[in-house]
This record gives structure tokens, C-alpha cells and sequence, in this order.
């Protein structure tokens, strides 16, 4: 699969005007590295500008030991994010757009509430649990060990500031979108928040299908690094592939007006090296399904992410967001 993401990340090397959601791995272990949100919304005119605040809540669980390696993974995720976009500038050469961006996150962790939630859903639709329903209702433990010592041991959940994030994007013609993040170390990083400095470099591809156009696939590719720190700093990999692809268009014209429906995957290679467990040294892939409408308040987002790569990723993320002002 790493052959894969790289091909990919070259084919769709950039950002471009993708209609997906601002999603991204929510693992507590994804957070040391800089992960960007792909298939990100149009760059804005000069001059206009749109918030987003937006709430990521994830319930992750995996338990499994393979040779000298043992990993206890049971937490519950709220992740707040207020974000600010505005355009700036004109045409410039072949560029016909600028953009930047800031985040500001707030992580909540805990034993949280979903478990049963999530055991419902699975039993709905013929999906394994994984072990969850033998574990320990709304518990919250995080931790690993190796070789006999135990590099990672939470036991209580933690609330805080998440890695702040800056942007730039940059609109090549009507279909591609170059983009750039700067990720600051504003977390803490032995409570899996953040703490790891980063970037990223990536391209979108957008294209509109139909004889209207009404309906959007976009492509993502690029790389993302990060600082090696932190617990296991040890066994992180400095620099990941990413790739992405989305697919929007409207539900139901005729009954539903403007309310879209939006198919979303995002996937990245390893986040750590040497180890044979699924959420360290493994690639990752995540589906993103829901809707998007407009209310008198702004444009909603109503979604939930699964992990297709199993073990990679949360297996149930459910996403809220509400954008207002320009370009929603």
C-alpha cells in the first residue's frame, strides 16, 4: 500500500478545490505528526473570508500484543477546532488566487460515552467489534510497551490546547490548488495533544461531472513531516505520504434543494517504524460519509468516518461543523 500512496501522491501532487469534509486520522497516536486535512474547499476571492468551527468525536479501541510489543488503545476523543480562512491578492503569473488559514484546536479525552453507540452500529450493519465488548465499559487506557519497559501509561484523560495550525494555498487555474501547512507544537506531547512541530506540502485536483457539473471528484497527494519526539519519538517515521480522493453533489434536487451528499477517503503510510502492530506499522485508510446543507445559521456538516485499513484510525468518528461567512 505504501507503493500505492506515493503513486498517488505523485499523480495528485498538490491541493485542489475539493469539496470534502476537513477531516483527518483521529487517532491519539496520529497526533505527533502533521497531518493535513485534504480536499479542502475552493480558495476564497480576494478579500472574502469564512469560519468554521467544527467538532471531531472519536472513539478508538484495540488491544493486542505480537512478540516483544504490547499495545492497549481504549479512548474517547472530542475535538473542537475554530478555523479562519481569507483570500488575499490577484492574479500573479499562473497563479489566479491567494489563501491562508489558521486553526485552533481544543482536545477532550476521556473514558467517554460511546461505547454502546458504536456496538449497536457494528451489530446493525454485520461489523466485528473488535474485542470492545469485553473490554472494560468507558474506560480510558493508553498504553505500550517494549522490551520490558513500558514507554507509554495513561490511565485518566486530559483536556487541552491541540497543535495550532497555519495555511497557505495557492489557485493554479480552475481545477488545481497547491497547498502548504505549518503545524506549531502547541500540544503536549507526552498526553498525545501534539507537541510536534510539522508541515506539509500537497495539491488538489478538482473536476466536475455531469452536463452541469453539479457533481465533484477531487484528487489530494502529497508528504507531510514532523519533528520525532515525545514518547515514542524512537519509532516515529519524520515524513509520511498522503493521499485523498472526494465525491459531492446533490442528494435530491427536486425534494432536498441544496443539500449534498459527500463520499471522502483520506489515507497516509506509517506513522512509526519497526513494529508490527496494526496502529503503528501499518498504512492507513479512512471513509468519510454524510451531508452537507445550508441552514440560516451557515452551511452544516453532518458525517461519519470509519477505518477501512482496521486498527489504523478510530473506528467511529462522527463530525459536526458549521461554516459561515464568504465562500461556503
Amino acid at each position: 500500500m505504501r507503493a500505492a500512496l506515493f503513486a498517488a501522491s505523485l499523480l495528485a501532487a498538490g491541493a485542489a478545490q475539493a469539496e470534502g469534509y476537513a477531516l483527518f486520522n483521529q487517532s491519539s497516536l496520529a497526533r505527533a505528526a502533521a497531518l493535513p486535512a485534504l480536499n479542502a474547499a475552493p480558495v476564497l476571492a480576494a478579500g472574502e473570508s469564512r469560519t468554521q468551527i467544527a467538532l471531531d468525536w472519536s472513539s478508538e479501541y484495540y488491544e493486542a500484543q505480537s512478540g516483544a510489543e504490547s499495545l492497549s488503545l481504549d479512548a474517547e476523543t472530542q475535538r473542537y477546532a475554530l478555523r479562519y480562512r481569507r483570500g488575499f491578492g490577484g492574479s500573479v503569473v499562473s497563479v489566479n488566487g491567494w489563501e491562508w488559514g489558521l486553526e485552533l484546536p481544543l482536545l477532550s479525552s476521556g473514558g467517554g460515552s460511546l461505547d454502546s453507540l458504536i456496538e449497536n452500529w457494528h451489530d446493525a450493519f454485520g461489523l466485528p467489534n473488535g474485542g470492545r465488548e469485553n473490554a472494560p465499559r468507558d474506560r480510558y487506557l493508553i498504553r505500550y510497551q517494549r522490551n520490558g519497559q513500558t514507554l507509554l501509561n495513561l490511565s485518566e484523560g486530559d483536556s487541552g490546547l491541540g497543535d495550532a495550525r497555519l495555511s497557505l494555498a495557492a489557485a493554479l487555474g480552475e481545477r488545481w490548488v497547491v497547498r502548504a501547512l505549518l503545524q506549531l507544537p502547541t500540544g503536549d506531547a507526552d498526553r498525545l495533544s501534539g507537541g510536534h512541530a510539522g508541515g506539509a506540502l500537497w495539491a488538489d485536483y478538482s473536476l466536475g461531472l455531469g452536463e452541469t457539473e453539479r457533481y465533484r471528484l477531487s484528487l489530494s497527494g502529497g508528504l507531510s513531516a514532523s519533528a520525532t519526539g515525545g514518547p515514542l519519538g524512537e519509532l516515529q517515521q519524520p515524513l509520511v505520504a498522503v493521499a485523498g480522493a472526494s465525491f459531492s453533489g446533490p442528494l435530491w434536487p427536486s425534494l432536498l434543494g441544496a443539500t449534498e451528499a459527500v463520499v471522502q477517503l483520506d489515507a497516509h503510510s506509517a506513522l512509526y517504524q519497526d513494529s508490527e502492530l496494526e496502529p503503528l506499522g501499518d498504512d492507513s485508510l479512512q471513509l468519510a460519509f454524510g451531508l452537507r446543507l445550508p441552514t440560516r445559521l451557515g452551511r452544516l456538516e453532518l458525517a461519519i468516518q470509519e477505518d477501512l485499513a482496521v486498527y489504523t484510525a478510530p473506528d467511529f468518528t462522527l463530525h459536526f461543523a458549521l461554516a459561515f461567512g464568504g465562500g461556503q
